[in-house]
């Protein structure tokens, strides 16, 4: 299964259960979040979060606690800078929450989701689900990188030194 079809599925799975229909899938890489998959949301939004390095987002503190993040309001969170909170905004965005995708103590990224309206806050029952979606995805992809990517590159250097 490609990576492309598990983020697309896990992203689909956490719009579901936060009911919303904007969202976006970072990967953790280098030391920053590099935007992966989105749905709904605008250009503007998509090239301003490309990469994320700085922990004026939602997504790096997200990325930084190892937990989920809510937030409410982004209109009145003090945990934006201006262009972070301007991007989300403009994209139709007022509230957001964000979970981390770990496997063994190590991020691999993180999904968040984006409403149309302040939100109240998520029941346990979807706290629980999107924990638990995250931790899944962050288990398989961890399996992914660490046995189908070494597979890959081991059979790639086994064809190429046996051919010379």
């Amino acid at each position: 299964m490609a990576v492309s079809t598990v983020l697309r599925a896990a992203l689909r799975r956490v719009l579901h259960v936060t009911e919303t229909d904007m969202g976006n899938v970072q990967l953790a890489e280098h030391g920053m979040l590099r935007l992966e998959k989105h749905t709904g949301l605008n250009r503007y939004f998509t090239d301003f979060f490309a990469f994320v390095q700085d922990s004026t987002t939602l997504c790096a503190q997200a990325a930084e606690q190892r937990q989920q993040i809510t937030v409410k309001d982004v209109e009145s969170a003090d945990l934006f800078d201006e262009g972070s909170r301007h991007a989300i905004l403009q994209a139709g965005s007022r509230a957001a929450h964000s979970l981390p995708l770990t496997s063994r103590g190590h991020l691999l990224g993180r999904i968040s989701s984006h409403h149309e309206q302040p939100l109240a806050g998520l029941s346990p029952t979807q706290l629980t689900t999107l924990e638990n979606t995250g931790a899944a995805v962050g288990r398989w992809l961890h399996w992914h990188s660490h046995t189908m990517v070494l597979d890959a590159l081991e059979h790639l250097h086994t064809a190429a030194t046996q051919s010379r």
